[in-house]
């Protein structure tokens, strides 16, 4: 039986920046993630024949609603490289309370793009067609991809976040004496898939 480690490894949060994305580079320790594997589909409602259970009984398809509504993540980790400030950054938290005007992120102050409405989209309940979903209103709600690999010795198994929000007041960040734990509640917009390697792009690092 493969036994799968995130106790100690890594994980990536990108932006949507085309052709290359950026991409921050966290390591850690004694992760603990909560990852959805997709969002749930629309429910199904039973139509009876005038108020009988009978062979012409049948399902019709509700609300869309669900499918668009966001899928929740959660992650805490130990960090090992000292990255908190560059995570902050990155996942629009300074720019979404105001602290920079613009969102940028590492030593270089890079510009950064959402990835909010960048991914293959939603399934449509009738149809089942691909459809991504549109940008918020409010232009300083920024969403980002999260990339988390597990490894064992056969190889490595992972998952894509696409369209990761991270609400500014559920992020918190606990100092001990020893360590720095991270915890991030996300919500997902787009969709959740499996992955054996990161996705290419830029590295950007910390001031």
């Amino acid at each position: 039986m493969a036994i799968y480690y995130g106790k100690r490894g890594e994980l990536r949060l990108y932006d949507g920046a085309t052709p290359t994305k950026h991409y921050v580079t966290v390591t850690y320790s004694d992760m603990n993630v909560s990852v959805p594997e997709g969002p749930p589909r629309p429910e199904d409602i039973i139509v009876l024949n005038r108020a009988q259970l009978d062979a012409s009984a049948g399902y019709i398809q509700g609300p869309d609603d669900p499918i668009v509504a966001p899928v929740p993540l959660s992650m805490s980790f130990r960090l090992d490289d000292g990255t908190p400030e560059l995570i902050h950054e990155f996942i629009g938290l300074r720019y979404a309370g105001g602290q920079d005007t613009t969102w940028n992120a590492g030593i270089a102050n890079t510009a950064l793009t959402t990835t909010k409405g960048k991914s293959v989209g939603r399934a449509a309940g009738l149809t089942g067609l691909l459809v991504a979903l549109p940008q918020f209103q409010d232009i300083r709600k920024v969403c980002v991809d999260v990339e988390v690999l597990w490894s064992q010795l056969a190889g490595n198994i992972g998952r894509l976040i696409s369209e990761v929000y991270f609400p500014p007041g559920e992020q918190t960040l606990n100092e001990a004496v020893n360590q720095v734990t991270v915890n991030l509640r996300g919500q997902c917009y787009g969709t959740v898939a499996s992955i054996t390697t990161f996705s290419a792009g830029t590295q950007l690092v910390a001031a």
